[in-house]
């Protein structure tokens, strides 16, 4: 009776999904819609479905580029100015914390940022780091302490990793699988071509 009524019932410990149509010999569309749901997991690992095309890309990659090369320059231009900042608050012995403070909290948000934009979306929290990496930078040159231009590295630290971090996962997001090393690459590759 559960049978023709399309109910499924377990029997000696698996599952029985056929229908009353299945009895005719005809396949049922629980276990197709099954199949194409395995079949397009399997799909979606090796083409993405949620990539982009050649002319999005072009605005894509160098976008992101631009975004990395700020987080880049931000992260290593500060040690040419470090005597002229440290003259200037009289930082003395804790002069290496202008530097190790960008550092520590870029290293301890990346993964954060990451799950973030895993909840929030990429663009959101690309954006969130951006806006953060800019109030930080700006907060450093109104900085009249060690203690705020500490804090305020910090802070640019923290939008800085996640710059680094989203701009490598969009990257996997909206190119398929076997041109993601050739992509990232190319972000970094116009990071170095721009210091050079």
């Amino acid at each position: 009776m559960d049978v023709e009524k399309g109910i499924a019932s377990v029997r000696d410990g698996r599952t029985d999904t056929h229908t009353a149509n299945s009895a005719n010999g005809e396949e049922t569309e629980s276990a197709t819609s099954q199949q194409d749901s395995d079949a397009s997991s399997i799909r979606s690992i090796s083409g993405q479905t949620n990539t982009l095309s050649a002319k999005r890309l072009l605005v894509a990659i160098p976008a992101l580029s631009v975004a990395l090369f700020v987080s880049f320059i931000d992260s290593t231009s500060v040690s040419t100015s470090i005597p002229a900042i440290s003259a200037d608050l009289d930082t003395g012995t804790a002069t290496s914390w202008i530097g190790s403070s960008f550092l520590v909290a870029s290293t301890a948000f990346q993964l954060i940022n990451g799950r973030l934009s895993d909840i929030f979306g990429r663009k959101n929290c690309l954006l969130l780091c951006l806006a953060l990496l800019a109030v930080g930078d700006i907060g450093c040159g109104f900085a009249h302490s060690q203690e705020m231009l500490f804090a305020f590295r910090a802070i640019a630290g923290i939008g800085g990793g996640g710059i680094n971090s989203l701009a490598m996962i969009i990257v996997s997001d909206i190119v398929a699988l076997e041109d993601r090393g050739k992509y990232q690459g190319t972000n970094y590759l116009f990071f170095l071509n721009a210091c050079n």
